[in-house]
């Protein structure tokens, strides 16, 4: 089974507290994570210029995403937490000076094409890039892994209707065109700037790998140190 060339995760903020990391004060903590995340793991926050959160919508500081996600969240869902993760063996292919700029249009893209794909106008949100170290397979080497973590409303724009709830189930394909749609930009990506050599490192993903580890399942494809 081919190994994913880039990991996609939805996951969501309900609008009831139903236990730890839940309802208003789970992502509140969530939020403050990914902003003040220990610069020591995050070697982007080091860099004073580095603009921590892109606004897209939904605010530049975890207290304009908080109250953002307050006034447009749905009955069940105050906001959608994303994963963004190309490959890092992947990434590495690409010159460093073009890595941050691609991550970040290539979440864009993916943002964008969902919502587009479902019928829906893309929603406000903010996105924040992280780098980390993860080790490969069962190898002791180590790579970064550049991905970005977004924050994205419980509704979005439809016509006809001003708002709209968004839910994303698995059932219905959601989490199969995630990652069509992920891939898609990221092969296209690949091609453009490294060229069809790429490939050899990764046999091409079927749309649908029904035994593949769930989407959502980072340490499948990344192992953590």
């Amino acid at each position: 089974m081919s190994k994913a060339i880039i990991v996609v995760d939805f996951a969501y903020k309900g609008t009831q507290r139903k236990g730890h990391g839940t309802g208003r004060k789970g992502l509140s903590s969530t939020l403050k994570y990914l902003q003040y995340r220990d610069k020591v793991q995050n070697q982007l926050a080091a860099n004073r210029d580095y603009e921590r959160w892109q606004d897209r919508g939904m605010g530049i500081h975890w207290r304009n995403i908080m109250k953002n996600s307050d006034a447009l969240q749905s009955k069940h869902v105050l906001a959608w937490t994303w994963v963004v993760s190309p490959a890092p063996d992947l990434m590495a292919l690409i010159p460093e000076e073009e890595r941050r700029d691609l991550v970040c249009d290539l979440t864009e893209r993916i943002v964008e094409d969902y919502y587009l794909e479902r019928g829906f106008g893309v929603p406000e949100y903010s996105y924040i890039l992280h780098d980390r170290e993860a080790k490969m397979d069962d190898d002791a080497e180590t790579m970064r892994q550049l991905h970005t973590h977004v924050v994205l409303p419980g509704t979005a724009p439809l016509d006809g209707v001003d708002r709209t709830a968004v839910y994303n189930n698995k059932e219905r394909g959601h989490d199969t065109l995630f990652r069509e749609i992920a891939s898609r930009h990221f092969s296209a990506a690949l091609d453009r700037i490294v060229g069809p050599e790429w490939q050899l490192l990764r046999e091409v993903e079927p749309e649908i790998e029904p035994e593949q580890p769930a989407p959502d399942d980072l340490d499948a494809w990344f192992p953590r140190n």
